[in-house]
């Protein structure tokens, strides 16, 4: 049974950038009286340049004595700890890593007293592939919620390690349809968990003040939020809202990553930056329709925004790019647009229609999926594996 157990998670992100999905499970798994320690980005991807020296220094001041590991204050069982690793890749720097830091990593672990833990690794990287073969765990869950094999940033050969991960694993996870399938096809104890949503906090039609951020932007607001990067988010598509209907205002809440968003640099465009999550439905609450700008790539159809369910308990209408993930999704759910001029005009119709009917279909449905029953699936599903295993 999933309970008093040492729980080491592998995670490509650090802690205190994380949302949903990587923070609601684990902290769960400590709350539910596990030991759980997360272990904060060993993913090098970085080219080797200069300016790749101040995430070297940043990251090494952080593991300094007495700043390499911390608890965390809402969750008493849960433990953060900063590794060093070089942070990009070559034959060198992934032969530094696996001979010296990820040794010296499993070494911090084992005088903690860790011994053949669970680990739980959203990684498939030669980095955390060794410090797995380390650790020995005594089970292994690997989360699979993107496609490697088509994420333009990640090495080629990830793809043999993530089959050897996948195919080593005692359970697997996917957010997708799309990676369900190819992993099943691997390991049969692969199983679909979508994102979920905290209803009771979006849905919650409280009033409050507007925001002082929005005395200054009039209505109609058109919203994103998330992470606005160039691989996954289509700007194109956000400048042509823009310029084509120069009486909206759009406001994208959300940090930007590796991105020049100087294309959207027009008068009614907002970049608002990131709010905490327990922030984000206040906002929301204000704004007029949400939108999902996806790109249409080989990348995006394993795409299942993390954010959709959180998008629908807030009852407001959603339009988006036509992701595999979504368009099965009936029209007074969310609207799919395959064209910009359809995009503009889903939102226009949008913003023509209030009714409760669809109103109420969205938030059914968010309800529907809570993270309290993604999380429940999730129990059941390691229990009986655990149960088998005899651990």
């Amino acid at each position: 049974m999933l309970k008093n157990k040492v729980i080491i998670c592998i995670s490509p992100i650090d802690w205190e950038f994380l949302r949903q999905r990587h923070q609601i499970i684990m902290q769960f798994l400590a709350q539910n009286g596990n030991r759980v320690f997360y272990i904060e980005n060993i993913n090098p991807r970085l080219n080797l340049n200069l300016s790749v020296l101040p995430k070297i220094l940043k990251r090494f001041r952080k593991i300094l004595p007495g700043a390499n590991s911390k608890k965390t204050k809402l969750v008493p069982n849960l433990t953060v700890i900063t590794p060093f690793v070089l942070p990009f890749r070559n034959k060198l720097a992934d032969f530094i890593n696996k001979k010296i830091f990820i040794k010296l990593l499993y070494f911090l672990l084992k005088v903690r007293g860790i011994n053949k833990p669970i680990v739980w690794t959203y990684l498939a990287t030669p980095a955390a592939l060794e410090l797995i073969s380390e650790i020995t765990p005594q089970f292994l869950v690997y989360d699979c919620v993107f496609d490697i094999a088509a994420h333009p940033d990640y090495p080629k050969d990830t793809v043999n390690y993530e089959k050897k991960l996948i195919k080593s694993a005692d359970l697997v996870f996917t957010d997708n349809s799309l990676l369900f399938k190819r992993c099943r096809q691997i390991n049969p104890e692969t199983y679909l968990v979508q994102p979920g949503v905290d209803f009771n906090l979006f849905s919650n039609s409280k009033e409050t003040p507007e925001p002082k951020v929005f005395k200054s932007i009039n209505k109609p607001r058109i919203c994103f939020f998330g992470g606005i990067d160039a691989i996954r988010i289509d700007l194109d598509l956000i400048k042509y809202i823009a310029e084509k209907m120069p009486d909206w205002n759009i406001v994208l809440f959300g940090p930007v990553i590796k991105t020049d968003v100087s294309i959207l640099k027009l008068r009614n465009i907002f970049l608002m930056g990131t709010l905490e999550h327990k922030e984000l439905p206040s906002y929301l609450r204000n704004v007029d329709v949400l939108i999902l700008p996806y790109k249409i790539i080989p990348f995006s159809e394993s795409i299942f925004p993390a954010k959709f369910f959180e998008c629908l308990a807030t009852g407001k209408p959603i339009v988006s790019t036509p992701l595999q993930e979504l368009i099965s999704f009936p029209e007074d759910v969310i609207k799919i647009a395959s064209t910009k001029e359809d995009f503009v005009l889903a939102i226009e119709k949008s913003l023509r229609q209030a009714e409760h009917n669809e109103i109420n279909k969205r938030l059914n449905l968010a309800r529907e999926n809570s993270w309290a029953k993604r999380l429940t699936l999730i129990q059941s599903i390691m229990d009986e594996a655990l149960n088998n295993k005899r651990i």
